[in-house]
C-alpha cells in the first residue's frame, strides 16, 4: 500500500549529488521525484540518515513540474531515508531514496 500523501513524477533525467559541504560530486540518474523526496541512481553508497547536496544536472521532460507548483527542486539539502546495492558490475549501482529538508 502506498504511503506517500503527494504525486511521484516518473520522469528521468540526471542530477549530481555529493556529502553535504563536501567537494566529491557524483553524477546520478533520477528515477522519479515528489514534493517531498527523489529517488536515485549512482555508483556512491550514501548511508541512510546522511545529509546530501542535490543540483538538478539535466531533465527534459520535467519543465512542466517547476519548483514554485510543489514539484522537481533544482537545488536542495536533503537526508537519506534508504540504499540499496543492486550489485550492477557496471554503472551506477546505488538507489537511493531521499527527504527535502
Amino acid at each position: 500500500m502506498e504511503k506517500r500523501s503527494t504525486t511521484r513524477f516518473y520522469d528521468q533525467g540526471s542530477v549530481i549529488c555529493s556529502l553535504f559541504n563536501a567537494a566529491d560530486p557524483h553524477d546520478a540518474q533520477m528515477l522519479n521525484f515528489s514534493q517531498s523526496g527523489m529517488c536515485f541512481r549512482t555508483d556512491k553508497l550514501f548511508r541512510p540518515g546522511t545529509t546530501v547536496m542535490i543540483r538538478l544536472n539535466q531533465c527534459p521532460q520535467c519543465e512542466a513540474v517547476q519548483q514554485e507548483e510543489g514539484g522537481l527542486r533544482t537545488m536542495t539539502l536533503a537526508k537519506v531515508q534508504w540504499c540499496q546495492d543492486d550489485e550492477n558490475p557496471s554503472g551506477h549501482r546505488f538507489m537511493s531514496g531521499v527527504q527535502y529538508f
